[in-house]
């Protein structure tokens, strides 16, 4: 049981308080700090979004009185994810992180497909640092520091620095103490940052991370912008001035800061992202994306505001729920008698769908008639259905054909190790034998007796070495002659056959046959 643990700053990464935890204990080996925080040493440690919280805090939760989704919301990066993703989806992701599933977060949350640049080094400051140090003889991993965009302290106002810690090491299950860094070499060269529009980007990501904001749909986000852009003078007609708009990012911004966090706009693509942003969203974009285009188009506008702002249009449904109902259309009643004629001529959905006239009928109502498509689709075809297996008729039958495949090789001796893999390759049968051995006794029983050990399979290699030299009318091979023809190990022979290779076999009466050759030395 765990007595003692570190108590958690504001901000701080969970993978940092772990780190500490294991510094402070003197644990050397990663598999015993891993077994003595989650019970397995199996757990990867992650440094933005740490899973397994369950078993954490049946360990911890007795001297850390916290619960799981505090942990997410206060010492991972996830909350920056909220009015960006689906509340279903951003609850799979806290789901996933609390229980000892194998998680996918980064992978649900985008992370993994979004365009950004995320650091590879844990990211500090030196300041922070130094007064870290000062005040409490150590430091620790900042989450903020960790994210795409954010170059600047909003504290100190002071650029970041990468440390020589990456957030992927190469050993994967180590965590690492940020008390290792070394400030006192790092603030006499503290460059503090002239850009405002770097201060204001970091202390808007913060505001994200710690604000708590609601989710907004793309419905909601395109509304908004459109809004917007018409209060400007930016926009008269149904379409964005992309021109115009590339020109004001680009011109706020700057193409290198833009190019370093993965939102570069190249003027010799056709589409870039900032086109896709401003015509209608049909996807969530990032937090970093949202923020671009608020700093640089709409420099005035707060992020309170703006998120009040936004929240008050109507969301509206999403396409593939079915964009128009069916009572609108005055041809729903003609499509839905050929759907229903195409469904007694046919078996399943996918003949229908294979035949000229009901793909055309079937994507005519997925895309103006679904909801009434859905409740009248053909029966699924079930296989298998009602399929009693004679377990004991398959048994007998398997067990005789591995006979006869056993009667067939037992004189060939150059033959790979029978094992049981070998005699199952031999089937030729797919549905997988040795998943259900034990529904084939005979079957299992055969296995014990005729695979090949290794020592019988060394013998069977030493017996072909010694009996090829006795057809051929060779000398027989010194024992040095056999390991190296047989291709046998001296140190991984086992006893049985370092006995018989080591024998002195010639002298046996059934091998004393003379050679048509001898050896230049003989005895």
């Amino acid at each position: 049981m765990i007595y003692q643990f570190p108590v958690a700053h504001e901000d701080e990464l969970l993978v940092s308080l772990l780190a500490r935890f294991v510094s402070r204990q003197g644990i050397k080996d990663d598999k015993v700090a891993l077994k003595a925080l989650f019970g397995s040493g199996n757990v990867t440690p992650s440094a933005l979004l740490q899973g397994h919280l369950e078993s954490l805090l049946e360990r911890v939760g007795h001297v850390w009185p916290i619960e799981a989704e505090d942990i997410l919301e206060r010492h991972s990066i996830l909350p920056i994810f909220k009015p960006f993703i689906e509340p279903v989806r951003y609850s799979a992701i806290q789901a996933s992180l609390i229980t000892d599933a194998k998680s996918y977060s980064m992978l649900t949350a985008g992370v993994n497909a979004s365009s950004l640049v995320y650091p590879n080094y844990y990211r500090y400051c030196p300041m922070c640092v130094y007064e870290d140090f000062q005040k409490q003889a150590y430091s620790y991993w900042r989450r903020h520091f960790q994210l795409s965009g954010v170059q600047v302290c909003i504290r100190h106002g002071c650029y970041l620095i990468d440390s020589d810690f990456k957030l992927k090491p190469s050993r994967r299950h180590t965590f690492i103490d940020a008390s290792q860094l070394d400030p006192a070499s790092k603030v006499s060269t503290v460059e503090v940052c002239q850009s405002l529009a770097l201060r204001r980007l970091a202390r808007d990501v913060d505001e994200l991370l710690n604000g708590g904001f609601a989710y907004v749909s793309p419905s909601q986000w395109t509304d908004f912008y459109d809004l917007r852009l018409r209060d400007l003078g930016l926009k008269t007609s149904k379409n964005a001035p992309h021109e115009e708009i590339l020109n004001l990012v680009e011109g706020y911004w700057g193409a290198p800061f833009l190019g370093s966090v993965g939102l570069s706009l190249p003027r010799n693509e056709s589409i870039s992202w900032l086109q896709t942003f401003f015509r209608k969203q049909r996807k969530h974009f990032s937090y970093l994306h949202h923020l671009i285009c608020l700093h640089s188009i709409f420099p005035t506008c707060n992020l309170k505001d703006v998120f009040e702002q936004v929240t008050s249009f109507t969301p509206k449904s999403s396409a593939h729920l079915g964009i128009k109902p069916s009572t609108a259309h005055i041809n729903a009643l003609e499509y839905r008698s050929c759907w229903n004629q195409l469904c007694s001529q046919f078996a399943s959905l996918k003949e229908i769908r294979s035949h000229k006239e009901g793909c055309r009928v079937f994507s005519w109502l997925y895309r103006n008639d679904q909801l009434w498509l859905m409740h009248n689709l053909p029966p699924p075809i079930k296989r298998n259905v009602g399929r009693v297996v004679d377990w004991r008729q398959r048994d007998i039958e398997l067990v005789k054909q591995l006979i006869r495949i056993r009667n067939a090789s037992d004189e060939n001796y150059t033959l790979p190790r029978k094992t049981r893999t070998w005699f199952i390759d031999q089937t030729n049968i797919r549905w997988g034998i040795g998943r259900h051995l034990g529904k084939l006794p005979l079957c299992r029983e055969f296995f014990i007796r005729y695979t090949e050990s290794v020592t019988e399979y060394q013998l069977r290699r030493v017996l072909v070495t010694i009996l090829d030299a006795v057809f051929k009318d060779e000398p027989l091979p010194r024992s040095y002659e056999i390991e190296r023809i047989a291709g046998l190990n001296a140190r991984r022979c086992k006893g049985l056959v370092r006995e018989v290779v080591r024998s002195d076999y010639r002298n046996l009466p059934c091998l004393q046959i003379p050679a048509k050759r001898c050896r230049a030395n003989s005895d």
